[in-house]
């Protein structure tokens, strides 16, 4: 048996059994290829989530008008300004004891003016009402410094000449102005604040203001492990930031290239992309309702606020990523085998058609043109879509809304050049009458050959 008929890549082949031309050859090396796209596609899913976190560090923290705009809202935040006035609030109460500095100030006063004892003793009723009254005071002014346009400019004035102290939280530098433990602790030191609600006090004429000390002493904003996690991935990766998408990306696309069959590469490739975007997205939600869980109830709002100050960009990212892999798997199933797909894109280039006899019907208006469109159709489709995402790699953040409205402007460009492009119509050009051909000539020749011209006899000569 040494030839035999095999079926291979749906053509039957002859193999001949013997050494160094086996059957198997064409298999190993399809079976090859799917392991290298398998590989491939596989690196590029475990590197997706440190590309996306890495590019957010880089990009939100590194971008000092991103960052700025990020955290500057936060300064008219109603919980994060009832967190600071309250702090700040309590850390001088505690740190200057107003009952005591006031009963000493009645009780020399009544010494210094020898009031007698009855006289004291009305004196001594005061000490309280004027400490409450001095209390009220200190929150009126912290109040009214916190909440005040002034603030909320210093606020943000401090964000951008100080944004490089962001970059120092993440790279742990001891010097920030926010300070991030190793288990995710994130606190906001108060020693400027208490400095210039100091300085405002002794310009308002409380002079014991002048007693209230400098006290390092910050406000433990939450435990938000994520925030440490990103610390992390941001010193290893802060350098590769940039390039590390565009690698994964180059990824996915040597898997897809590598792949047997494509469209259901794609299909498969789209999905576990949506589903680990739905996975990420989950993450930093539940990071959210532990960092708001764990901490004490008084600071969760301000905390929860913060945090979706810190994460909406990459938050934003991820939702416009999962979205970008369903409509990538819904071209793909378009353009499968499958028997949905075949009636999806019948009926789809039907409404071509339909569209098409409306606007040209004879294909008059554009009759030169449309063969070179139909000739150019695959360049055509491949500059609009990578027109589309270069837009989009354009928006930072990319959000649910501009992914949207970007996928109908893709399918619009599609359908129209899809309705202008058709293939070169060939004429239809009745033939002329055939000649007679040699064959004809010779049937008609018998016909001819049967009238022989009879031959005269020759006259009888005379005897």
């Amino acid at each position: 048996m040494g030839w035999a008929q095999v079926l291979v890549n749906g053509r039957l082949v002859r193999p001949r059994f013997s050494k160094g031309n086996t059957v198997s050859t064409a298999v190993k090396k399809n079976a090859g290829r799917a392991w290298i796209s398998a590989v491939l596609l596989i690196v590029a899913m475990v590197l997706t989530p440190v590309a996306i976190v890495a590019h957010w560090a880089t990009s939100e923290v590194t971008n000092t008008e991103r960052f700025v705009s990020t955290l500057s809202p936060l300064a008219s935040n109603p919980e994060v300004q009832q967190v600071i006035i309250d702090e700040v609030t309590g850390l001088i109460t505690e740190q200057v004891d107003i009952p005591e500095i006031t009963d000493s100030l009645f009780t020399g006063l009544g010494k210094a003016l020898n009031l007698p004892e009855k006289a004291q003793k009305a004196l001594d009723l005061l000490v309280s009402p004027v400490a409450n009254g001095v209390d009220s005071l200190i929150t009126n002014v912290v109040t009214t410094a916190v909440e005040s346009e002034a603030f909320q400019k210093a606020w943000t004035k401090t964000l951008t000449l100080t944004q490089e102290q962001t970059v120092a939280l993440l790279s742990g530098d001891p010097d920030s102005m926010l300070q991030l433990s190793n288990d995710g602790t994130l606190s906001l030191p108060l020693k400027p604040l208490i400095v210039e609600i100091k300085a405002t006090l002794v310009k308002q004429g409380v002079g014991f203001a002048s007693a209230i000390p400098e006290v390092d002493k910050s406000i433990v904003l939450g435990q938000i492990p994520e925030l440490a996690l990103a610390r992390v991935i941001y010193q290893v990766g802060v350098g590769v930031g940039t390039w590390l998408p565009w690698i994964v990306a180059g990824l996915f696309a040597a898997g897809i290239g590598f792949a047997r069959k494509r469209p259901r590469a794609i299909l498969a490739t789209s999905v576990v992309f949506a589903v680990l975007m739905a996975f990420l997205a989950f993450l930093f939600g539940s990071g959210r309702i532990v960092a708001t869980t764990v901490i004490d109830p008084g600071y969760s709002a301000a905390v929860g606020v913060v945090y979706d100050a810190l994460v909406s960009y990459v938050v934003n990212v991820v939702a416009a990523l999962g979205l970008i892999a369903i409509f990538t798997a819904i071209a793909a199933w378009a353009f499968s085998t499958s028997e949905t797909a075949e009636k999806f894109r019948g009926f789809a280039n039907k409404q071509i058609n339909t569209v098409r006899s409306f606007v040209d019907p004879e294909n008059a208006r554009l009759g030169a043109a449309t063969p070179v469109l139909h000739k150019y159709r695959i360049v055509a489709r491949v500059i609009i879509l990578g027109g589309v995402a270069l837009i989009l790699t354009a928006i930072q953040p990319a959000t649910i809304a501009a992914v949207i409205w970007l996928g109908i402007l893709a399918l619009v460009l599609l359908f129209v050049y899809e309705v202008l492009q058709r293939a070169t119509l060939t004429p239809v050009v009745v033939a002329p009458a055939a000649p007679a051909t040699k064959t004809t000539a010779a049937a008609k020749k018998p016909a001819t050959a049967a009238k022989k011209p009879v031959a005269k006899k020759p006259a009888a000569k005379k005897s």
